[in-house]
């Protein structure tokens, strides 16, 4: 079965729909993917099984990078197009079958393409790797025990809570034992003097991990960790789904659609207004939370 899966362009997204790639390769022993993506997303799918052909996109004035998806898959005989960008290109394609996403505001995404599949069974997003992703990335937390996975950035500053307040939270006691594994990209630093202030703290013990490797190399690294704490991001959605408990805060963004997957825990600010972001969102109520939900 010859499957085009025209993927989201946010990292998020793309995480999710991995739950339907998983579907069909669990369901499918003879299916094989071609997949279309973004220069974002495209290290998600670079060890998945199955993989036929990857095509990466880049967005360009007025539309023209659909000529590109065009070429790749117009003159082909395809058993089934997935698309989640709701496009009319996937209409016209040669396809036996075809299925295209359209999203709400009203339920999971999850559970949205639960809907889609028409599937009995549970989706589960999954990023996969290798054996050389494993071995690269486990050396950089070696005799490392209890760890925490820290994400404090995002695509979007008002998702994200102050790293002064994150200072102050893992700087209590409850933290103590823990190493932190730091994870993120340096241009999403809103401020690099409170950043390094965080880092030099002496009551700290962390792992930078800024910068280092891609999406794929952080899996290994979060099925190792304890739990994961950060914003609503595509590290949040990449814990959760290597099966990290996840404690995400959440402001002016629906976590009703958007929310971690799985047994995973929301904190959200006491006002969401887009203006506050995640300022009115205290020390204290962090920390509660992550106390009553850590046995």
């Amino acid at each position: 079965m010859k499957i085009l899966f025209i993927g989201p362009t946010r990292i998020g997204d793309t995480i999710l729909s991995t739950s339907i790639i998983n579907f069909y390769l669990h369901r499918y022993d003879d299916c094989n993917f071609s997949v279309i993506t973004s220069p974002f997303a495209k290290d998600i799918y670079v060890n998945m099984p199955r993989l036929s052909k990857i095509l990466v996109v880049n967005k360009k004035r007025y539309g023209l990078h659909w000529l590109d998806i065009i070429r790749f898959s117009f003159f082909k005989r395809w058993d089934l197009v997935i698309d989640l960008r709701s496009s009319i290109t996937s209409y016209f394609l040669n396809s036996r079958t075809r299925k295209i996403f359209r999203g709400n505001n009203n339920f999971h995404k999850i559970v949205q393409f639960k809907k889609f599949l028409n599937a009995d069974e549970e989706l589960v997003p999954k990023v996969w790797y290798d054996a050389e992703v494993s071995s690269k990335s486990l050396v950089k937390i070696s005799n490392s025990e209890r760890l925490i996975a820290v994400a404090p950035y995002s695509n979007w500053s008002k998702k994200d809570w102050s790293i002064k307040k994150y200072k102050s939270l893992l700087e209590n006691e409850f933290f103590e034992s823990y190493t932190i594994i730091l994870t993120g990209i340096s241009n999403d630093i809103r401020n690099k003097k409170e950043f390094d202030d965080f880092l030099s703290s002496p009551k700290l013990k962390i792992i930078n991990l800024f910068d280092r490797g891609n999406l794929r190399h952080m899996v290994p690294i979060f099925e190792k960790c304890d739990f994961f704490i950060g914003s609503d991001s595509g590290l949040m959605h990449l814990s959760a789904s290597a099966g990290c408990k996840t404690f995400a805060l959440f402001g002016p963004t629906n976590d009703l659609v958007y929310g971690p997957w799985g047994n995973h825990t929301v904190i959200k600010s006491n006002n969401d207004m887009l203006d506050h972001g995640l300022k009115n969102l205290s020390v204290e109520k962090v920390l509660n939370s992550i106390k009553e939900n850590i046995s």
